[in-house]
């Protein structure tokens, strides 16, 4: 059962303002080097400089400063140059000129390579032209440096793109810690979990998922029929996932308790069924269990025949082991997932 939302198009709707991967670097303004300060530089040096802050085509003002910076790692006028960079990637950015960004944030950690500012520019810059193993590269150093709520989410977001399951499911729940009412990355955890067999991380977030949900308003952008088929398939799906691992491990109760909640969100889930029957079964409600069974049986999923069978079985079992009369049994279930 898949959400009505995909990531992308829950973005689309409004449901996380994107934010924009920045690290709150000081931009300095590019100054002249005091002229009242005995120079610490040569004349020569003092050249490179000016051609480098004063020149007004951004390619050739990028490399002069790049190539000051990798010729004079000691300048005092170093500081003035990272200044005139700051500013010129500012502009690129503010023109969203991403390719101008990359080409010249590479260049750039040539001469520095640890300068969060541009790391932050271009983890923004690859997100941005939709290069997302370039932007995982850089977006963790940027989490590194400042770890933030949104940066991980957009992480986890990315490695969900890129099918890395391993690093999704370590920066899902880096989001869920530090954006615990993020409810599109609790339900993505839940299924991951689930498929993966490891139920308490299962359990745990679906819980988590059906809290935030129950408590969660329809967001701005969002149509009233899109958000309610995702709020009804998240909880359909987070209550089976709890559900079934409350089976296998053979609380009942709890089990009854999940499975109902969910088939009351989306009544067409073979498994839940199933499992539910077998519930009812253990706790000695042979008529809910049969009728359960039969409609895992009617639904033709992957749980069809080992229903049938067991819903034989039972029907036997409690009729002088004969199956006069089953068919309708199955035609009140039919009647009811109608």
């Amino acid at each position: 059962m898949r959400s009505a939302f995909s990531v992308s198009s829950k973005a689309r709707l409004g449901f996380l303002v994107v934010a924009v991967l920045r690290f709150e670097a000081g931009l300095g303004q590019a100054q002249e080097p005091p002229k009242q300060e005995q120079p610490k530089y040569t004349a020569e040096e003092y050249k490179a400089f000016q051609e480098a802050t004063t020149e007004t085509d951004p390619a050739k003002k990028i490399a002069l400063i790049v190539q000051f910076l990798k010729d004079r790692p000691q300048s005092t006028l170093r500081q003035h140059v990272i200044a005139a960079y700051q500013m010129q990637m500012n502009e690129f950015q503010s023109g969203k000129k991403w390719n101008d960004v990359i080409s010249a944030g590479e260049s750039f950690l040539a001469a520095v390579p640890d300068d969060i500012f541009t790391i932050a520019l271009l983890a923004t810059a690859y997100q941005q032209t939709k290069d997302l193993k370039k932007f995982v590269v850089y977006g963790e150093k940027v989490f590194e440096k400042n770890p933030q709520g949104n940066t991980a989410y957009y992480l986890a977001k990315a490695y969900l793109d890129l099918e890395n399951n391993p690093k999704f499911l370590y920066w899902g729940e880096k989001t869920a810690q530090l954006l615990p009412d993020n409810h599109e990355i609790l339900i993505e955890l839940t299924k991951k979990f689930a498929i993966t067999k490891k139920n308490a991380q299962a359990v745990k977030y679906g819980r988590q998922c059906v809290k935030v949900l129950q408590a969660a308003k329809k967001p701005d952008g969002a149509s009233e029929k899109d958000w309610k088929t995702y709020t009804n398939n998240s909880l359909a799906s987070c209550y089976a996932v709890v559900g079934t691992a409350a089976a296998e491990q053979e609380d009942w109760a709890t089990a009854v308790s999940n499975l109902e909640s969910s088939l009351k969100y989306y009544g067409r889930n073979d498994i839940a069924y199933y499992h539910l029957a077998m519930s009812y079964w253990q706790l000695q409600k042979v008529d809910l269990a049969m009728k359960n069974f039969a409609k895992a049986f009617l639904l033709k999923g992957n749980t069809s025949k080992a229903a049938k069978q067991y819903l034989d079985n039972l029907y036997k079992s409690s009729h002088q082991n004969t199956l006069v009369g089953l068919e309708r049994v199955i035609a009140k279930a039919q009647e009811e997932l109608q």
